[in-house]
C-alpha cells in the first residue's frame, strides 16, 4: 500500500471515530436532560411510610377528658396544687420558699379507682369512675412532724381531699421514714458538711487534695447518700444517712475515697441536723473531735490519696477509646426501617397493635404499668406493672455494707427520661413524654423521651418449618417473631434499669428487664477481698442483690378465675414390646390451689410445674382448661433470714410468686417509706396472704418477683452491660386459642410447589399481599443532633432547673 492509501485510511478512522463520539456526546446530552426534566420525587424512593395506605396514627396530646387510667394531666396537677395551696387544714408552700419545716407537697400521682367501678364502665355502660389523686405532703409544720397522703377529687375541680385510709397501712408516717428529696439534701450540704468543711476541713484537704466546701466548685467532693434503716437504730424515729465523699470525675461513682459522714437527720428543723459518726480510712469515729485527736498525734494511721485527673481515657470515663477502634472505618450499625409506616396506633395514651390493645401509665411512685391488656377485645389483663425495685449491697466497711435501696423511696417513675434514639430505642420508635409535679418546681415539668415504643423483629422465626424433600410433602412455612416493646428507663444514680413490655404475634406478653450502668464500689482494702474483685487501684465493687416485683392482676376469660400447678412426676411402666422391661417417663398431675398460702411459691429444682390460671367455667371444645401460663425465668434465691435488719421491708422478695385475691386495698406491694421503715413496715407483703383466704375461683393477682446476684469484674467497667442480665417472665396462652393466633398474620411466608404433581416447573412464593417496594429513611439521627443544638435540655440538664423532688 503506498503512502496516500495509507494517509487516507488514516484519516477514514479518524473521521469515523470523531463521528462515534459526536454521537456519544448528543446521547449522553439527551440522558442528561431526560434526567433533569424527570419528577425530582422518582429519582428516588419515597420516604417509609409516605405512600401507604397505611390508616394507624400516633396523637400524643393529652385529652380533655381523660380515661380511668391515663396519668394525671398537666391540668389536673395545676389545679390540685392550687387546691392544696389554699386549703386551710393542708395549706402547702409554693415551692419556691417551702423548707423541710413547713408544709409541702413532695409528689402526686393517680389515685386508681376501684376495679369494679371500671370493670362497670368499660364492659357495662356506666358510668366513668371520678378521677382521683394521691397527693404526699410533707408536714414538717405539725409537733410531731409527719408525712400525710391524702386522696384528692374529683378531677380536675377538686372539691376535698380526705385521709388515704388503708387497712393495709398507716397513715400518717413517722416523718423520719420520708422519702429523699432534694430540701434534705440541700440541708445536708449546706448545713452538716459545711460543718464537716470548717472542723476538718484540712484534714480532708491533707488527705484527698480537696473537700465539700473549700474548693474550686468542680473539684469539690461529690457525695453518694446510704440511708441508715431504722432496724437497724431501733428507733423508728431516729433518722441517719451515711455521706460519701467521692471525687468528681467521670464517673464519681467509680472514684470514692474512704471517708464518709453519717448525719443525724431527726425532726424537721435543718439547724438541728449534725454529724453523728465519721468513717475515715478504715475506722470509725465517734465525732469529728475523736477523729482530730487521733489525727493531730499520729495515733491513726492518715490517708494520702491524689485526686485523679478527669482525662477522657479514664477507666470510668464513656468517652469512645480511639487508640484501636472498631470498625476500621465509620460504619453505621444495622437499623430498623418500616417500609409501610407504623403498624400499631397511639390515642390517649391506649395503643393498638395486631390484635392487641392496651392503655400505659407512668406512676411517680412505682413506675411503668399496663392496664386492660386486651387481645382480639378479650381482656387478658387488667394490670401489669413494676412494684418495687431494691438492691443490697455486702462490704467491710460500714457505709456500703448498711447499703440497702428499696427504689420507691426515690420516685421511680420520674427517673424515666431523655432516652436516645439509636442508643436506647431504635431510632425509628415513637417516643412519649411523662408530666410530674413535685417539691421544687411550682409547674409541672414535662420529662422528654421518658418512654418509647417501637416494633422491630427479634431475628429469629416466631415459628418455621422446611419440608425440603418431595417425600415431605416439599413445602416452607415460617415468619419472623415482630414485635412491639413498650420501653421505660430508669436511671436511678447509677444504676439504669431497662423495663420492657413486648407483645408477640402467637399471644404472648413477656415482661423484661435488664440492669445496665455503673457498678458501686468502695474504697479498696485487703479486708473488702471476701466480698469482690479489686478492678483499680483503690476501687472494688462488691457483691449485691438485685431484685424487682412485678403485679399481674390477670382477668381469663373474667374475674372468676382459678391457679393451678401442672406438677411434672417420674413413673414407672412396664413396656408391651418388651416384656418384663420397666421404662421411666414424666408426667403431670393437676393441683388446684385453693387458699393463698397453698399458693406461695419458692423454686424447686426437684418439683418442675406449670403456673396455670384459668377460668374453670370456661373450657375448651375438648372439656380442657382454657388459660394462660405464667413463665418465670428470672428466679432467684434471697438468701437474708427472714425478718433481720432491711429483708424486712422487702417481704415480697420470699416467695418468687404469690397469688392473691384482688383486694383494692392491695394496690402495690411496696412504699415510697421502705427505705427507712425496717422497724416496722408501712407496707408488708407478707400480710396480703396472711389471711389465707380462698383463691379459687375468684378475682386473682400474681406478684412475680425477679433477681439476680451480681459479683461485678473488670468487664463491669466503666458501665455494666445488658448481655446476660436479662431478668423475663411470660404470659403463654395455654389451650386459650384453638390454634396459633399468629396463622393470620401476613407476616407468614409460604413458599410450595406451583404443581406438586411435577415439582420441576418450581415453585411459587406467598407473601400475602405484602410489597416489593422499597424506601428511604428519614434521617432521624441528624434531626436529633440539631434538636440537641436547640434545646440540649432535652437530654441533660443544661440551662434548666427540672429537679422534681
Amino acid at each position: 500500500m503506498d503512502k496516500a492509501s495509507r494517509l487516507r485510511r488514516k484519516i477514514g478512522a479518524w473521521r469515523t471515530f470523531a463521528a462515534a463520539l459526536v454521537l456519544l456526546s448528543v446521547g449522553l446530552t439527551v440522558v442528561v436532560i431526560v434526567l433533569a426534566l424527570r419528577d425530582p420525587g422518582k429519582s428516588k424512593p419515597s420516604t417509609c411510610g409516605a405512600k401507604s395506605k397505611n390508616k394507624n396514627f400516633i396523637d400524643l396530646s393529652e385529652p380533655d377528658k381523660p380515661g380511668p387510667f391515663h396519668d394525671l394531666t398537666k391540668y389536673e396537677m395545676k389545679r390540685l396544687r392550687e387546691f392544696l395551696e389554699k386549703d386551710p387544714n393542708i395549706h402547702i408552700e409554693p415551692s419556691e420558699t417551702a423548707m423541710v419545716n413547713q408544709s409541702s407537697l413532695y409528689t402526686m400521682d393517680l389515685y386508681p379507682a376501684k376495679k369494679q367501678d371500671v370493670l362497670r364502665y368499660l364492659d357495662s355502660g356506666g358510668p366513668q369512675p371520678v378521677r382521683q389523686a394521691r397527693a404526699m405532703v410533707f408536714r414538717g409544720d405539725l409537733n410531731p412532724p409527719v408525712v400525710e397522703e391524702y386522696v384528692c377529687g374529683p378531677l380536675p375541680n377538686v372539691e376535698e381531699c380526705t385521709l388515704l385510709k388503708s387497712d393495709q397501712r398507716r397513715n400518717p408516717v413517722e416523718f423520719s421514714l420520708r422519702p429523699v428529696s432534694l430540701q434534705e439534701f440541700d440541708a445536708v450540704y449546706k448545713i452538716v458538711l459545711k460543718e464537716v468543711d470548717n472542723k476538718i476541713g484540712y484534714i480532708l484537704q491533707e488527705s484527698y487534695g480537696t473537700s465539700y466546701h473549700s474548693c474550686p466548685p468542680e473539684e469539690c467532693f461529690k457525695i453518694y447518700p446510704s440511708p441508715l434503716a431504722t432496724n437497724l437504730v431501733d428507733d423508728i424515729n431516729m433518722r441517719r444517712l451515711w455521706v460519701w465523699a467521692e471525687y468528681n470525675v467521670e464517673y464519681y461513682g467509680l472514684h470514692p475515697v474512704d471517708f464518709g459522714v453519717l448525719a443525724n437527720l431527726d425532726g424537721s428543723d435543718p439547724k438541728k441536723y449534725s454529724v453523728d459518726k465519721i468513717w475515715y480510712h478504715g475506722q470509725m469515729f465517734n465525732s469529728m473531735d475523736e477523729l482530730i485527736v487521733g489525727y493531730n498525734s499520729s495515733k491513726i494511721e492518715k490517708s494520702k490519696l491524689k485526686r485523679p485527673e478527669n482525662t477522657r481515657d479514664a477507666f470510668s470515663s464513656l468517652n469512645q477509646r480511639q487508640d484501636n477502634p472498631l470498625p476500621k472505618e465509620p460504619l453505621r450499625p444495622p437499623t430498623l426501617v418500616e417500609p409501610d409506616g407504623k403498624r400499631y396506633t397511639v390515642k390517649d395514651r391506649k395503643i393498638d397493635y395486631l390484635g392487641w390493645s392496651f392503655h400505659y401509665r407512668m406512676s411517680v411512685l412505682t413506675g411503668p404499668s399496663l392496664w386492660d391488656i386486651r387481645y382480639n377485645g378479650e381482656r387478658i389483663a387488667y394490670e401489669l406493672s413494676l412494684a418495687e425495685i431494691a438492691v443490697f449491697y455486702s462490704a467491710d466497711n460500714e457505709i456500703q455494707r448498711i447499703t440497702d435501696f428499696v427504689d420507691s423511696g426515690v420516685l421511680i417513675g420520674s427517673h424515666s427520661k431523655s432516652m436516645v434514639p439509636g442508643g436506647d430505642c431504635p431510632e425509628s420508635a415513637t417516643f412519649i413524654n411523662q408530666s410530674f409535679a413535685g417539691q421544687s418546681v411550682a409547674e409541672p415539668v414535662e420529662l422528654t423521651k421518658a418512654m418509647c415504643l417501637f416494633e422491630n423483629n427479634n431475628g429469629y422465626p416466631l415459628r418455621r418449618h422446611l419440608s425440603y424433600s418431595t417425600s415431605e410433602g416439599g413445602f416452607y412455612g415460617g415468619m419472623l417473631d415482630s414485635v412491639l416493646t413498650f420501653r421505660s428507663i430508669m436511671t436511678i444514680v447509677n444504676y439504669d434499669y431497662v423495663f420492657d413490655f413486648i407483645f408477640h404475634q402467637n399471644g404472648v406478653i413477656e415482661t423484661r428487664v435488664m440492669s445496665t450502668g455503673y457498678i458501686s464500689g468502695s474504697f479498696f482494702t485487703d479486708k473488702e477481698r471476701p466480698y469482690g474483685f479489686r478492678t483499680e487501684e483503690n476501687f472494688i465493687a462488691p457483691i449485691h442483690y438485685h431484685i424487682f416485683h412485678f403485679k399481674a392482676d390477670l382477668d381469663i376469660s373474667g374475674t372468676s378465675n382459678t391457679y393451678e400447678t401442672l406438677d411434672i412426676e417420674t413413673e414407672k411402666v412396664t413396656l408391651l414390646s418388651v416384656p418384663n422391661k420397666e421404662y421411666y417417663q414424666t408426667k403431670f398431675v393437676r393441683n388446684v390451689k385453693n387458699t393463698e398460702q397453698e399458693a406461695l411459691y419458692k423454686f424447686n429444682f426437684d418439683t418442675p410445674k406449670y403456673h396455670v390460671v384459668h377460668n374453670k367455667n370456661k373450657k375448651t371444645k375438648f372439656e380442657e382448661i382454657k388459660g394462660y401460663r405464667l413463665a418465670l425465668h428470672g428466679m432467684s434465691k434471697q438468701l437474708l433470714p427472714e425478718g433481720v435488719n432491711s429483708e424486712k421491708t422487702i417481704p415480697w422478695a420470699r416467695h418468687q410468686l404469690v397469688v392473691t385475691k384482688h383486694k383494692d386495698d392491695e394496690q402495690v406491694s411496696s412504699s415510697p417509706y421502705a427505705m427507712w421503715d425496717s422497724l416496722n413496715p408501712v407496707t408488708d407483703f407478707s400480710k396480703f396472704y396472711e389471711d389465707d383466704e380462698n383463691i379459687d375461683d375468684e378475682d386473682l393477682v400474681f406478684w412475680i418477683a425477679s433477681g439476680m446476684h451480681h459479683i461485678p469484674r473488670a468487664e463491669d467497667l466503666p458501665l455494666t452491660t445488658t448481655v446476660g442480665n436479662h431478668l423475663t417472665f411470660f404470659l403463654l396462652p395455654m389451650n386459650y386459642f384453638p390454634t396459633c393466633p399468629s396463622v393470620t398474620s401476613r407476616d407468614h411466608i409460604r413458599i410450595e410447589y406451583k404443581d406438586p404433581k411435577n415439582p420441576s416447573e418450581g415453585v411459587r412464593v406467598e407473601r400475602n399481599g405484602n410489597s416489593y417496594e422499597t424506601c428511604s429513611m428519614p434521617n432521624t439521627a441528624k434531626d436529633y443532633d440539631e434538636l440537641l443544638q436547640e434545646n440540649p435540655d432535652i437530654v441533660i440538664e443544661s440551662r434548666l432547673s427540672r429537679g422534681i423532688l
